[in-house]
């Protein structure tokens, strides 16, 4: 039974909400009435008289590390059979998000590896060592001050040399080598390889090829220097033999990992390692077992830091799974053709319209584009190619032409949204600071077609993204940190004065809890006739799978509990997700070891998904206006830019054509009024 809020745990821990909740416990936040601070509180419902004893062995000894750069675990019992870990609430923001907020120079990312070297130094020296196994950017929090903190120790394990099995393993593809997926023991050289493969991503914007393709598909690591020229040829050759796919040819310690990073060791030293190619007969192809993440007894301790939901005792949801394993019906008979799709090259542009500016001067009142193709107007898009550093807002027609700048002063602006009757945008940008001096994070912002309007919609502490207009144009959805620093999604009622008035934004409404339901949330889209709003949903850290909500609340605050898409969970790493303009059709973006790539689905059967990119680095796609075309962003060309395709895949355009710029997060404009 989940513990209530305010309620009190074992006389001195009071509950202020639930983090996460899986299959074998639930992690919650909570107030330590003893040492006057907040905490995160593990329940591990799978108590037996091995696991009990495994438990207390491996509790105590987390309880004894005392590192800055490693969360404290400060207490532990048993409670009516149930085992419960305190430990630490981290606050701060993950790598992840801050990368993705603002990619980190070479020396931030030196810095925070000096600091992570440290810390698994400091764990792989203990008696008995603890291997870590689960580094990633998510599991690293940025501290107020900057320091790094490395949490998540869901998967922390004794090393035991005497051990035959190799126990519990989290698998998160592009970080975790091969003995991790089963066939050898893991041991202090699985955290550098995930260490290395952390720096990876945060150098190079990306995760490296997983550690399975490359053994079995003989995919190529692409170098880090080649996706970076900053990284230096000494980091990068440094990070590459940490990723090699036999634990051998890795370094011998962490300690030698990390003055490799640093250039203290001659280039020699820093290849001297046994190849790495694995040998296989090109049969070799069956899917590998996927080990769940609780395997028998044992303790899997669980650290929530910051508000986010961890992995709880739950197997890995068909992560990695591959796109083309389940033969099913082509999806192409059923998808409307766009045979005459073309963009013009003689025909010259329409009048362009004017650049909405986010200032205080009314601009004039612009003239409604003519539609190109797809039914409806311009595509807005984010760019910064006005100074090459500030996100804005900017449009371009759907041939390519007319692009113009809309939004301008400092401040990154991302994620902008149409409104029904395209005359105003939802966007997000920061939300300045408190009376304090605190910064209040990023907000969702509207605006009017004619630059008037601007107004915060949701100014309050935490970090307020992926908005989305419902389709009656009076309520928005967006996604929020605001509970409990958990990322769910929120509905609130809008009232917009006519345009060019502002509009008002109502109380927002949790619709991501309930009772029997709490995930991470985010990527709301609203179905068409508004009945459906479709999310993805995280459930215990595991990559994305699509849920619907009913269209509105059935009681005031409180949500029900969603409906799977994919009941067979065979869509896992979704993202991005959109509604075709007839309710039809879902396209959405499907992450996968080493690749993005834009997929589209039949709203009612989900076992008939269709691939429509191939190469690698696409996402964010949109539907246009009448459904017929899909515009999205690539990285084929390293640089994102915007791609347009027909509804049914083939013949991408790029729109955008900057090689200097990064150009993202389109969204088609309806006509204005219509």
């Amino acid at each position: 039974m989940a513990l209530e809020p305010g309620s009190s745990l074992h006389d001195r821990y009071r509950i202020e909400g639930m983090l996460g909740k899986g299959g074998m416990g639930a992690v919650y936040v909570a107030f330590d009435q003893t040492l006057q601070l907040r905490v995160a509180v593990k329940e591990n419902l799978n108590a037996s008289p091995d696991s009990e004893r495994q438990f207390h062995r491996e509790a105590s000894l987390l309880a004894g590390l005392r590192h800055p750069n490693l969360p404290r675990v400060t207490d532990h019992f048993l409670l009516e059979g149930h085992q419960y870990l305190v430990m630490d609430f981290i606050e701060g923001e993950d790598l992840h998000s801050r990368a993705q907020r603002q990619p980190p120079t070479v020396d931030e990312v030196l810095n925070w590896a000096e600091a992570l070297c440290d810390a698994l130094a400091y764990l792989h020296s203990r008696q008995p060592p603890i291997i870590h196994r689960d580094i990633k950017p998510a599991n690293v929090k940025l501290q107020p001050d900057g320091t790094p903190v490395l949490v998540d120790f869901g998967l922390a394990k004794v090393f035991d040399q005497s051990q035959t099995s190799t126990g519990a393993r989290g698998l998160t593809p592009g970080y975790s080598p091969p003995e991790q997926y089963g066939g050898a023991r893991t041991d202090a050289r699985t955290d550098q390889y995930a260490l290395a493969a952390t720096l990876y991503s945060l150098l190079t914007g990306r995760p490296p090829t997983d550690s399975i393709e490359r053994m079995l598909d003989k995919v190529e690591l692409r170098s880090a220097r080649a996706l970076n020229p900053a990284v230096s040829p000494a980091l990068d050759a440094a990070i590459a033999r940490a990723l090699s796919i036999e634990q051998a040819a890795r370094f011998p310690d962490i300690g030698t990992f990390r003055e490799a990073l640093h250039g203290r060791l001659d280039a020699a030293t820093v290849r001297a390692a046994p190849p790495t190619v694995v040998a296989r007969p090109a049969a070799v192809r069956r899917p590998f077992p996927w080990i769940p993440v609780l395997a028998g007894g044992g303790l899997l301790l669980a650290l929530v830091v910051g508000g986010a939901a961890l992995l709880i005792a739950a197997p890995l949801l068909g992560v990695g799974r591959s796109a083309t394993a389940t033969p099913e019906p082509p999806l192409a008979a059923v998808l409307p053709t766009a045979t005459e799709f073309s963009l013009p090259s003689d025909t010259p542009p329409p009048p362009a319209t004017p650049a909405l500016a986010v200032t205080d001067t009314p601009a004039a009142t612009p003239t409604s584009p003519a539609a190109l193709l797809g039914g409806g107007g311009v595509i807005a898009f984010v760019s910064d190619r006005e100074d090459g550093r500030t996100l804005q807002i900017w449009s371009v027609y759907p041939d390519g032409t007319g692009p113009r700048q809309l939004t301008f002063g400092p401040g990154d602006k991302a994620q902008p949204r149409w409104s029904p009757d395209g005359r105003r945008l939802l966007f997000i940008a920061p939300g300045g600071t408190d009376s304090f001096g605190n910064k209040l994070g990023s907000d969702v912002w509207v605006m009017n077609l004619d630059g008037t309007g601007i107004t915060n919609l949701t100014a309050a502490p935490g970090d307020d993204t992926d908005p989305a207009w419902a389709p009656d144009g009076l309520r928005i959805a967006f996604a929020s940190t605001r509970s409990n620093n958990l990322r769910q999604v929120f509905v609130a009622d809008l009232a917009c004065q006519p345009s060019p008035g502002s509009c008002s934004l109502g109380r927002p409404r949790n619709y991501s809890y309930s009772p029997d339901f709490n995930a991470v949330e985010f990527s709301a889209a609203w179905s068409p006739d508004g009945a459906r709003l479709a999310v993805v949903a995280s459930i215990n850290g595991a990559p994305g799978r699509i849920y619907f909500h009913p269209g509105a609340l059935a009681t005031e605050g409180v949500a029900p509990t969603p409906s799977a898409f994919d009941r067979s969970d065979t869509i896992i790493g979704a993202d991005h997700l959109d509604w075709s303009a007839d309710g039809t059709f879902l396209t959405f973006t499907w992450k996968q070891p080493g690749s993005n790539e834009i997929y589209i689905v039949p709203a009612n059967d989900p076992k008939r998904w269709q691939k429509l990119t191939n190469s690698a680095g696409n996402k964010e796609p949109a539907f246009s206006p009448d459904g017929r075309f899909i515009v999205f962003t690539s990285t084929r060309d390293q640089n994102p830019e915007i791609y347009l395709m027909p509804v049914g895949g083939g013949n991408e355009t790029n729109l955008t054509q900057s090689s200097t710029s990064r150009d993202m997060q389109p969204d088609w404009q309806p006509l204005p009024g219509t």
